[in-house]
């Protein structure tokens, strides 16, 4: 059974978890967004919607750190290793109060994370294409490309991505 100090750190880890899942669902907004970005194919904007991602990103790393401490607490509180602080750990050991509110986190966490994992997949083959059309248009004038080191090399006379699609 958790002591009365150890409600108070799974308390303080549930409302950390709430922060981190607000966080979570405006990464998803923010991929959604650059989403619609890629789809509509308007390059102007496709550096300001990575560069909020990426905002996102970093705010979601801040919020793991503080987690991080907050699990030792428990940890520390309930006699295990910070490891073992899982979801599924979270659900078995709260408090009756809590064990809802960890169940709920632990559900929304999974489906935030494969809507995630999904649209970055999207959005990473959206941009391919769209740098596959960049090339190709830069060897259509007949300019040179650059290769995945940054080296520019010599576009060939031929229209490359047309032979690359056909």
């Amino acid at each position: 059974m958790v002591n009365s100090s150890g409600n108070t750190n799974m308390a303080r880890l549930a409302d950390t978890l709430w922060y981190e899942r607000r966080l979570l669902e405006y990464l998803l907004f923010k991929l959604v967004s650059a989403n619609l970005v890629l789809i509509a194919d308007d390059r102007r904007f496709v550096g300001p919607a990575v560069a909020e991602v990426d905002a996102v990103m970093a705010e979601i790393r801040n919020a793991e750190e503080q987690r991080s401490g907050v699990v030792s607490a428990v940890a520390t509180e309930l006699n295990v290793s910070p490891s073992q602080v899982s979801m599924a750990f979270l659900v078995e050991a709260a408090p009756d109060s809590l064990r809802a509110t960890f169940e709920d986190h632990k559900s929304a966490f999974m489906h935030l994370v494969g809507e995630i994992e999904i649209l970055t997949r999207e959005n990473r083959r959206l941009a391919t294409v769209g740098l596959d059309g960049i090339q190709g248009t830069l060897g259509f004038a007949g300019g040179d490309i650059y290769d995945a080191a940054g080296r520019a090399t010599r576009t060939p006379d031929h229209p490359v991505r047309v032979d690359r699609v056909l």
